[in-house]
């Protein structure tokens, strides 16, 4: 049997955010965590989540065609370049703020 995990590939940073952020936020909310305050760290593992979804609709896959010379040939060029949006930054700053909050919280309790 294979397992569906196996074919997660987590080939940007944004992506690792957003796999960490949620493993610690579920870990946090099933009690697993009980060494760290539960709401400081559910503060910080969501932000961290909503920021690398953010960054995720900031990066998306790009497609040109570069036109060829006479020393290089012509090519389709694909990649994840910045390419912001509104609701991308929407994303960021509720992630930032959202870490901000717990990091207050965990230093202030």
């Amino acid at each position: 049997m294979e397992q569906p995990l196996s074919k997660l590939a987590l080939d940007y940073w944004y992506q690792v955010l957003i796999v960490a952020g949620l493993a610690v936020f579920l870990l946090t909310g099933a009690g697993l965590l009980k060494e760290f305050p539960t709401l400081p760290t559910a503060m910080i593992s969501l932000g961290t989540f909503l920021f690398g979804v953010g960054e995720w609709i900031n990066h998306p896959l790009q497609t040109s065609l570069r036109a060829g010379s006479a020393y290089f040939p012509a090519a389709v060029v694909r990649g994840h370049p910045r390419n912001g949006r509104v609701i991308g930054y929407v994303f960021d700053i509720a992630g930032v703020a959202a870490i901000t909050l717990g990091i207050y919280r965990l230093v202030c309790q």
